[in-house]
């Protein structure tokens, strides 16, 4: 009967504790079910422990299982941390065009963009990267409160990222600029674990396409986008049937600099008191010098943008650039360093980011509230851009150019 207790106790104090870490983590569809599991975990220890004081009756025993208790939740809180790191994300191959189609060209529209809802998987996958970049490693004391903070985020813009919707729905006003005698449907290919393009031509290829345009949603190539685009080139589509050409990068594009700098023309009043704080992307560590192309491509689209609003009247003093997070200047020292030169309006405008996400929505703004201006400094967030028609313009005539290198075999 007495081992059972302690079974029972420190069973229970496990149990507890990894219910506890692992309601950090789950889906909140989940949490009641854990949150069951905890309490009727935690009523197993309390009441074998309240037995076994009873059994004994004295207070030396009531201390080491009390302490029993409480090393047993930190055992579980740490073994279900422990195990994070082995939580991968589930591949999910594209939705390609039914086959029979090998006269068309298939064109994917890769995009750099979150998850429409919070995955555990996502976090894990994130904080290797993190890691991989040079940054610190999580303690296992640490880690389930970083998946709790991305759940927390997701739950503060209502469960449901728009990145996604707006990626799709970029893909349908693409394929009405498209020929669609010559073009399949756009496919839209969110870019990995560095593989999902090279599965996502495979599946093309046995689907009956002899080839492909793949274009990027995205104004420079980043880390993820230059993981499956040398995942492709490695694959050697071409040795397998299927011509693959890849469009131009849209960082060098005009008329999207244009597009952004019309965007924040419309919140001006008096563009020699507003101030424009233009944010690009960032890169964490070791990912920055990996691919430094990423940075400088981000850089030179925002000065372009930057030349455009200064031909419209803006003192190119007043118009920075900044970084949404890993680099300096940031949005919060950007925003207080233009309302300290006197602009009363500072316009906040994600120029490398296409869609709505959790960065723009939450992280950007929270870090110009940040900068803590005067109260008559008005600051105004111009939202991304990726849903106006003059990207799938953009995005249309660059596959049209790109698909005559593999016209021949369509």
């Amino acid at each position: 009967m007495v081992p059972l207790l302690w079974i029972g106790l420190v069973g229970g104090s496990l149990g507890a504790g990894a219910a506890l870490a692992v309601l950090l983590v789950v889906s909140r569809r989940r949490e009641g079910l854990v949150m069951i599991a905890g309490v009727a975990s935690m009523a197993g220890s309390v009441l074998s422990g309240n037995r076994l004081v009873t059994i004994y009756d004295r207070p030396s025993l009531t201390v080491i299982a009390s302490l029993i208790a409480v090393g047993a939740v930190g055992g579980g809180f740490a073994l279900v941390s422990s195990l994070l790191a082995y939580v991968e994300p589930r591949s999910r191959p594209s939705t390609l065009p039914p086959a029979g189609t090998p006269s068309r060209i298939l064109v994917l529209l890769m995009v750099d963009i979150e998850a429409e809802e919070y995955v555990p998987a996502e976090v894990t996958r994130e904080i290797a990267e993190l890691v991989d970049a040079g940054l610190p490693e999580p303690t296992l004391s640490v880690t389930p409160f970083h998946y709790a903070a991305q759940k927390a985020r997701y739950r503060a813009i209502g469960g449901r990222s728009p990145e996604p919707g707006q990626a799709h729905g970029l893909a349908e006003r693409l394929e009405a600029h498209l020929d669609r005698t010559t073009f399949a449907c756009p496919v839209v290919l969110r870019c990995g674990d560095g593989q999902s393009l090279s599965a996502a031509l495979d599946a093309a290829h046995e689907a009956g396409f002899s080839a492909a345009v793949v274009t990027g949603a995205y104004i420079a190539e980043s880390f993820h986008a230059d993981a499956e685009l040398r995942g492709a080139e490695a694959r050697n589509a071409d040795a397998n049937g299927l011509a693959v050409t890849y469009t131009r990068s849209l960082w060098t594009s005009d008329e999207l600099a244009r597009l952004v700098a019309r965007r924040a023309l419309a919140f001006r009043s008096n563009p020699s008191q507003t101030g424009v704080a233009l944010v690009v992307h960032g890169q964490p560590g070791e990912h920055g010098r990996i691919n430094q192309s990423f940075d400088i491509q981000e850089n030179a689209f925002a000065n372009r943008v930057r030349l455009f609003l200064a031909e419209e009247g803006f003192t190119t003093d007043r118009v920075r650039v900044c970084a949404a997070e890993w680099r300096d200047p940031g949005v919060s020292e950007t925003v207080r360093h233009l309302a300290a030169l006197g602009c009363e309006h500072v316009l906040v405008v994600p120029v490398c980011h296409l869609f709505a996400n959790l960065q723009t929505l939450l992280d950007i703004p929270a870090a110009a509230r940040d900068a803590r201006v005067a109260e008559d400094v008005r600051v105004v967030h111009v939202a991304p851009w990726g849903d106006d028609e003059v990207l799938a313009e953009v995005l249309a005539e660059a596959i049209a150019e790109a698909a005559t290198d593999v016209a021949g075999h369509a």
